[in-house]
This record gives C-alpha cells, structure tokens and sequence, in this order.
C-alpha cells in the first residue's frame, strides 16, 4: 500500500455518511490525510502506530457554517478550548462584532489569534460594519475596498451574513459595491434573511446571497428550500430553531442545501450542552435520522463554505475524525485534527496557544459621564410628550412605537415615577462623534436598578437601561473603567461586575471561570426583569438597528423597518411636518 502509514485507526465503527451504512473499519493516515479505509472482507491495516478506536463511531470532525466567537464572551483561544473537546474542527466565524468596534485591527487580531491553534477557525468578511449606515455609529465603515482586502486573505473564505437586506432590495449603492466585490471573489455570500418571502426573497437570492439563519416558521423554510436558498438552521443560546426545522428537512428528503450553525453561544451553554454536538442532537430530537443529521453537519457544511478538503472521510481529505460513543448521546470521546489527537473525554490536550497581539482600551467616550446623560431634560415645562419604546413581554425581540405624557420637575422628565416606565440611554464609545441618546422604554418588567454593557449589538457602544439615574451612572461609569463589560446596580451598590476587556466584548479567563461568572450575571438580569433562556443575548439586542420595528441608537430613536430616525419629543415630529 505504498508507504507506511503515520496512524492507523483500529477498531472504529465507520459512518459511512454516503452509503447511510456503520461497519467495522481501520482508517490509514498519511501526511495528516485519510489515505485508506478497509471496507467489510478487508484485512486489518498493518503499522506501528496505532491507536485504538474501542469500537467507537468514527465520522468526520463538525464543521459550523455561522457563529460569532465574540458572543462566548471569549477569543479565539479559549473558543476553542471550549469546543474542540465536542468534535467541532472547524467554524466559520463572522467577526463583524469586533469590526464593530476596531475595524480592520479587529480583523487583524482575530486572524492572528486563529492562526496557532488546533482547528480550523475560517473568518467571514463583515457585510455590515455598522448595520445600518447613518443610523447608528460604530468605529469605521466597511466598504467594497475593506471587503475586497478582506476577501484577498485565504484564511477569509466568504462574505459575514447581509444583514441590511433593506439595503439588498432597496439596491443601495454601498450594499451593491460590497456583493459585487463578494461574487467577483467566487466565494461563500452568508445571508441573514428573516421574514423574507416571495418576490423579496427572489430578489436578494439574486443579489447572490446563498444561505440564512433567521428562518423560525416551518412554512417559510419550505419556501426558502424551494427557492434553492442554503438553510443554516440555528441552535443558539438564544434561538433554537433546529428542532422545529428539521420537520421540513426530513420532508425533503435530507436537501444538500442545509447545514447547522450556532451563531450566539454563551459559555455556560458551551460547557454544560456542547456546541455542535448540541446542534445535531437537536436535530435528532426534531426528528432526524443521525446520519442525516451528521451528515448535514459535516459534508454539507464543507460544501456550501467551498472546503473540498473535508466534511467526509475520504482518500487524499484532512484527517479530522471524531470518535463518537453512541449516535444518539453523541457523546465525543476523542478527536483528531489532520491525524493528531488534540482532545480526549472532554478536554484539549495542548492548552496554551500564545500569541503577541495587545489590544488597546476601546473605551473611548469623550467627555466625562455625568447624570445629566441618563436624565431627559425639559427646561420650563411640567410636562412632556415623548415617544417610546413598547415591549411585549412574549416576544423581548420585536418592539413597538408608543407615546406617553410624562411629568416633569424640575426641568427633568419623571420615567420612572410612570408605572412600566424605564429609561434607556446609549453612549457613542468609539471616539468618533461623542453621540448620546436616551428614551423612555415601557412594558420591559424592569424591577429597578440599572445596567450598563458594552455588549449590545451591533455596533457595541455603551448601553445603559435604568430607573434612577444615579444607579445609570454608577453602573456605566464601572464599566467604563475596567474597558468594557456588564455591570448591575441597585440603590447604589454594585451586584455583579463582568470584565471584558478584550475590545468590551471578550475575556481571557477560562471557560469554567466565565460561565460562572456569566450565570451570575443571568440570575441578575432576571431578577431585575430580563427574563428568558439568555438574558444577556437579551439585553445586547435592545440597540439592534436591524430588528423591528423601534431600537434606541447613539443617533436617537429609530424606525428599523423604513430605516428612518423618529424624534423623541412628539411636538417635533408635529413640527417637522
């Protein structure tokens, strides 16, 4: 058989994800890559390295399609210290989170921080840095020439989700130049495409958008399939859509054109559930046969991002092979990245992956906080008309256009002395413009206190939500001093403190430590009245330009769905018309 294999694996379980067949197998590896596997009659494979496999199943490494490593609060390095033990060997990481907030040195940092370390961490170039332009500020703007120097590195193998597809079908000209660098690239285009049905969803298709994540209704991905979209079906921390999708999936008949992905993990999800472990588990929950499932989670994935080198066990592909107890559990017990065995029961077997990047401290607010930035002044009056934001409390993700008649005193509008009423305020953190912005907010369950993060997507300026404005200050003013994280304050005492240092949205602690950590904060949060499975996912989607219908910026109010900015006092918006 030519020359001598580097590792034999005896004694596995082979999924063949092709044939749908399991049989007992020995797989030869050369130069890192699968060189043989026995088939049925076959005698064993001979050498002096061998490893044996205790009869477990062996299938290709898992391969997730979407995910933000900056939402596990963690970077790259200990992302993967936290997945890789689970059988993921490869991601496809949109890092449009910290591009948010350094632009290309964020990008530069991510790459460098990928490059040493046992998987495979691809990077996507961010479509929308900031979401929406002019409605929200973020450190830069990417345009056709960021992305298309973006795109010229190899490590980036696509473009991040098109997240304006207002934008898309509206053929808005920097949106227009960013897809056309992208298509002349030849490589993956990753959609974000909530809703989007009919005529609409043809159009952005045909903008060359391939895939999405936003799909949670049965009926419209049937529709998005049909259509020949990829369907990248979600397991999230905050959104599960796998379990309801697969009825579709299984419909189908198991279509190439879907794969799984994460998107927002938070790290006591990763080391309690697993990553994408947990992503096909759901999948079989939902109703999927386990090899389909794996399948879709490993040669589908590798299709759609163009890696032609992986996502099955095959002569000449990379041997990245996880070793699986049972199908069902999915409990991974060994894996192998190009022939190496980098994890065993749960843990990476080489833990320090260092790096020299030094980020700086991205706190760069302007002028001092004072509790004149979380109050809404009205010199002269004794009361004020302002609109609001109106949240219901069975959907924390869709808000509202409302409007209320305030008292005021002492020149100072009263929010919180109207029953259901809080106060937001987001402050412009990039050095850029100064920008601050506050409205009341109505219908949240807010029990008092305040909290302030630099976690709030997308553009990750200061986001602060409160009843007292002295409880407001003393929680952004912590968290301005220690370079950004999450802070909850009550009658002036500091509850729970999350350092992220690491651009305000990241740590370099462990992951046991961190999801400690987290899980505090979580029990917090609900307390305090964000309620549901990820508070903190909750809470950082509250400045999100591009969820509708009504989200609080650094510009001020604005109308998400027409992409227009609406004046907080009601006597303007009459004047201006």
């Amino acid at each position: 058989m030519g020359k001598q294999f580097d590792l034999i694996l005896k004694n596995t379980q082979y999924v063949n994800l092709f044939t749908k067949e399991i049989y007992p197998a020995d797989i030869g590896i050369r130069d890192g890559k699968i060189a043989y596997i026995t088939q049925p009659g076959d005698m064993p494979l001979q050498g002096e390295n061998c490893h044996d496999g205790h009869g477990m199943y062996a299938l290709p490494g898992l391969i997730d399609t979407h995910v933000h490593i900056e939402s596990s609060l963690m970077g790259p390095q200990g992302f993967c210290q936290a997945v890789l033990p689970h059988g993921t060997t490869t991601v496809l990481a949109d890092p449009h989170e910290i591009a948010n907030v350094m632009g290309l040195e964020g990008i530069r940092y991510m790459l460098d921080q990928c490059k040493s370390l046992p998987m495979d961490i691809f990077l996507l170039a961010p479509s929308c840095v900031p979401s929406v332009v002019g409605l929200e500020t973020s450190k830069t703007i990417f345009d056709a020439n960021e992305i298309e120097q973006m795109l010229r590195n190899d490590r980036v193998i696509g473009l991040g989700e098109v997240m304006d597809y207002p934008g898309v079908l509206k053929k808005d000209g920097r949106m227009m130049r960013i897809l056309d660098v992208a298509r002349r690239s030849g490589k993956f285009i990753q959609g974000h495409a909530p809703g989007l049905r009919g005529q609409e969803l043809a159009d952005y298709l045909s903008a060359g958008v391939e895939s999405d994540h936003e799909t949670h209704d049965a009926g419209e991905a049937l529709e998005k399939l049909r259509a020949g979209m990829v369907l990248e079906c979600r397991n999230a921390s905050n959104c599960h859509d796998v379990e309801m999708i697969a009825q579709v999936i299984v419909r189908c008949g198991y279509p190439e054109r879907v794969t799984l992905c994460t998107d927002d993990c938070e790290p006591e999800d990763l080391l309690k559930k697993g990553h994408m472990d947990e992503a096909v588990r759901a999948a079989i929950r939902g109703g999927m046969d386990p090899i389909e499932a794996l399948k879709i989670a490993t040669y589908n994935a590798a299709h759609l991002a163009r890696l032609h080198d992986r996502g099955m066990l095959y002569p000449g592909y990379r041997a990245d092979i996880v070793l699986l107890e049972d199908l069902l559990s999915l409990n991974v017990k060994e894996v192998f990245v190009c022939g190496k065995l980098v994890a065993s029961n749960g843990h990476i077997l080489e833990q320090q992956y260092p790096s020299n990047s030094v980020l700086p401290n991205t706190m760069e607010l302007g002028a001092p906080l004072t509790l004149a930035d979380f109050q809404i002044h009205v010199p002269g009056k004794t009361e004020a008309h302002l609109h609001t934001i109106c949240y219901d409390l069975s959907d924390r993700f869709v808000t509202k256009l409302g409007e209320h008649l305030f008292p005021v005193q002492d020149g100072v509008v009263q929010v919180s002395e109207e029953p259901g009423f809080a106060t937001f305020a987001v402050l412009e953190r990039h050095g850029v413009n100064g920008n601050r912005s506050i409205a009341p907010v109505y219908g949240l369950g807010w029990r008092g206190g305040a909290v302030a993060t630099t976690v709030s997507h997308d553009s990750h300026n200061l986001f602060v939500l409160g009843g007292s404005a002295e409880d407001m200050l003393l929680a952004a003013k912590t968290v301005a001093e220690c370079g950004g994280g999450v802070c909850c304050v009550r009658n002036g005492q500091i509850l729970t403190l999350l350092e992220l240092p690491i651009a305000g949205l990241m740590s370099q602690e462990p992951l046991e430590a961190l999801a400690q950590k987290s899980r505090n904060l979580q029990d917090t949060l609900r307390e305090m009245g964000i309620v549901g499975d990820a508070p903190l996912m909750i809470l950082g989607s509250f400045a999100l330009a591009v969820i509708p219908e009504v989200r609080l910026t650094d510009v001020g109010l604005v109308d998400t769905v027409h992409q227009k900015k609406i004046p907080l006092f009601i006597e303007e918006e009459e004047k201006s018309k």
